[in-house]
C-alpha cells in the first residue's frame, strides 16, 4: 500500500464502520487505531494523528453512508476494491477492518460480506474467523 492508496483505504475502512447502519463509538475508535497503524505501514512520515482520523470520519461518513446504502453499495465496494488491488499489505488492511467489524463485539452479517468480499478479490486466504 501507498500513499495514493491511502484515501481508498480510509475509505473502506468506514465502510467497514457504516455497512451494518449502526455506528458505535468502538468501532470509531477502532477505525482511529486502524488509520494510525496502516499510516505506519504505509508511510510513517505521514502527518495523522488519531484526532486527525477522527476528523476524517467525521467529514466523510454522510458520503459513505450513501455508498453503502444498497442501491450503491456493490458498485461503491467494486470499485475500491479495483482500485486497492495494486496496494500492498493487503493483509495488514483485512487485518484492520476485521478489528473494526470485531470491535463492537460481534462480526455482522454485513461485515462478514465486506470481508469475504475484499478477500476474494484479492485472491487472498486468510482465515476470517475471529
Amino acid at each position: 500500500m501507498n500513499a495514493k492508496n491511502w484515501d481508498d483505504t480510509l475509505h473502506l475502512l468506514c465502510m467497514m464502520i457504516l455497512v451494518d447502519g449502526k455506528v458505535f463509538e468502538e468501532e470509531v475508535e477502532a477505525f482511529k487505531d486502524a488509520a494510525i497503524a496502516l499510516k505506519d505501514i504505509v508511510n510513517p512520515k505521514l502527518m495523522l494523528t488519531r484526532h486527525m482520523a477522527g476528523d476524517w470520519f467525521a467529514l466523510h461518513r454522510d458520503d459513505i453512508a450513501i455508498r453503502v446504502s444498497p442501491v450503491f453499495y456493490d458498485s461503491s465496494l467494486s470499485g475500491i476494491l479495483k482500485s486497492l488491488d495494486t496496494a500492498e499489505n493487503k493483509k495488514e488492511l483485512i487485518f484492520a477492518l476485521l478489528k473494526v467489524a470485531m470491535s463492537d463485539g460481534r462480526k455482522h452479517i454485513s461485515e462478514q460480506k465486506l470481508l469475504f468480499s475484499a478477500c476474494a478479490a484479492w485472491n487472498l486466504d486468510v482465515d476470517l474467523a475471529s
